[in-house]
């Protein structure tokens, strides 16, 4: 299975006065939280692809149950699951010169392909990986103050890999709450278990993005992301760009946001590990990355 896709939205309509919605933006996190006792289930499925060579597909699902304890602050329920099919992604490493690659062999590998494959056989599979939880409380809100500011909490346990995420969430809002931009900055520690006992490491990435809020329901923006990996939490292997649309409707309970991703060829490769198996032509693929990326995110109030 390959993933196609193009995204292009065009809205040639009035603007009206409602304010943003939490996922009016599919990657980027706003100050906008669920009121009290209120309820939200939401279906997340994020498809992304293409690496330097061969076939590298991922279809990522969470399932996201909200609940609003307080008008500032909220907690959330995960379940992280996926499906992916591989086969000859990843360059081969030469046997004679350990740390080299060999040129023009590829092998099956990447980040969801299951340890003990063998690498000459495409990889084929679904794995539940592992449950968050998550918990956002809000700080200052854009509607009353000039800059609105929200911290996040989320710790994910998985039967592979546990990790723990923190971000800082920046929201302004103008012209009547009809346009709002967003700014996160996320830090985050994973800890993969292996052989000799676990493996640490780092990631840092920011992400923004802009919404303008339209007629009948609808948002359109743009959406930005960059991300910075650490092996052991210290050396910096890469850093990585992506840019894309987004759109968003919702009507009554309903809601749906669609973002699509495409990774700039301005990536940077800091450690040899990377400079020789991930950096590609400004990408950065390997066992790190893919080209595109779209989510849908769809949901329902209670």
């Amino acid at each position: 299975m390959r993933f196609r896709s193009a995204f292009a939205a065009t809205v040639l309509l009035s603007v009206h006065n409602v304010q943003l919605h939490a996922a009016d933006l599919a990657w980027t996190y706003t100050t906008d939280l669920a009121s009290k006792g209120e309820v939200e289930f939401e279906q997340w499925v994020t498809a992304r692809w293409e690496k330097e060579h061969g076939a590298y597909n991922v279809i990522d699902f969470r399932e996201e149950f909200e609940y609003g304890v307080a008008d500032n602050f909220q907690i959330a329920l995960y379940l992280n699951h996926h499906y992916v099919y591989a086969n000859s992604d990843v360059p081969a490493e030469d046997p004679a010169h350990p740390g080299k690659r060999l040129a023009g062999v590829y092998e099956t590998g990447g980040e969801n392909v299951h340890a003990g494959h063998n690498p000459v056989t495409p990889f084929d599979g679904y794995h539940f990986e592992s449950v968050s939880l998550e918990a956002i409380y809000r700080l200052l809100s854009p509607d009353k103050h000039p800059l609105g500011l929200a911290v996040y909490f989320e710790p994910t346990i998985g039967d592979e890999e546990t990790e723990l995420e923190w971000k800082l969430i920046l929201q302004k809002n103008w012209f009547g709450d009809r346009l709002a931009w967003a700014l996160n900055f996320n830090y985050e520690l994973e800890f993969e278990e292996t052989d000799g006992g676990y493996e640490r490491d780092a990631v840092f990435e920011w992400f923004t993005g802009i919404s303008c809020r339209l007629a009948h329901n609808w948002s359109a923006g743009l959406e930005f992301w960059n991300r910075h990996e650490f092996a052991d939490t210290t050396v910096h292997e890469y850093s990585a760009y992506f840019i894309g649309p987004t759109i968003h409707y919702e009507r009554g309970r309903w809601s749906a946001t669609l973002g699509f991703l495409h990774q700039l060829p301005i990536g940077q490769a800091f450690s040899h590990e990377t400079k020789e198996f991930a950096a590609h032509d400004g990408y950065i693929f390997g066992d790190e990355q893919e080209q595109y990326y779209v989510r849908l995110r769809a949901g329902i109030d209670f």
